[in-house]
């Protein structure tokens, strides 16, 4: 495992990202609407809303999009992943603000969608963290892609990817459906 260029800003950012991983995951698997679910939907936001403020501060080879140039490169600015932390805390900003609200109907289908979302993309900077640092991963890509030289290249990000896309629709399904049958008992 490539750990050696982990800052200290790193490493805290990557155990709340574990803890969000956990928490969000317990939050998918749990009964919505108990007092168990509000407090680990708590640590839940307040581990991404600091793990994603702590993105905004890590700098190590990112994509950058310059204008006036062509494509992407790699170095070190305000890259894609920043971007991706931004729109990440402003949807999870939306489910916060949805969840307290969900007597109307909007809210009541955004919060679900909304945290899931974020889930999405904390486990699929996960997925690319585990390419980009864990040896056997890195490994077994290049075994199926051989011909691959870079992330991009290797066809197992992709399946894993689209494994992580059908997974989280699969739970923004389910939660619109529950979500369309609690309203339904309510009226």
């Amino acid at each position: 495992m490539n750990t050696n260029d982990i800052s200290l800003l790193g490493w805290t950012h990557t155990f709340l990202c574990a803890l969000a991983l956990i928490t969000g995951a317990v939050q998918l698997a749990r009964r919505k609407g108990t007092p168990a679910h509000a407090v680990c939907g708590n640590v839940y936001f307040l581990s991404m809303v600091i793990a994603n403020v702590m993105a905004l501060f890590i700098f190590h080879g990112d994509l950058l999009i310059r204008p006036g140039q062509p494509g992407m490169r790699v170095g070190l600015g305000f890259g894609v992943a920043h971007w991706l932390a931004v729109i990440t805390l402003v949807v999870l900003l939306l489910g916060r603000l949805a969840a307290s609200r969900q007597r109307v109907a909007l809210f009541a289908y955004a919060h679900p969608i909304c945290m899931i979302l974020t889930y999405w993309m904390l486990v699929g900077g996960a997925i690319n963290e585990a390419f980009v640092r864990v040896g056997w991963v890195q490994r077994l890509a290049h075994a199926i892609s051989p011909a691959a030289r870079s992330l991009p290249g290797y066809k197992l990000v992709y399946i894993v990817h689209f494994t992580n896309d059908a997974l989280i629709l699969a739970a923004i399904v389910i939660a619109v459906v529950q979500v369309r049958q609690f309203r339904r008992q309510l009226a």
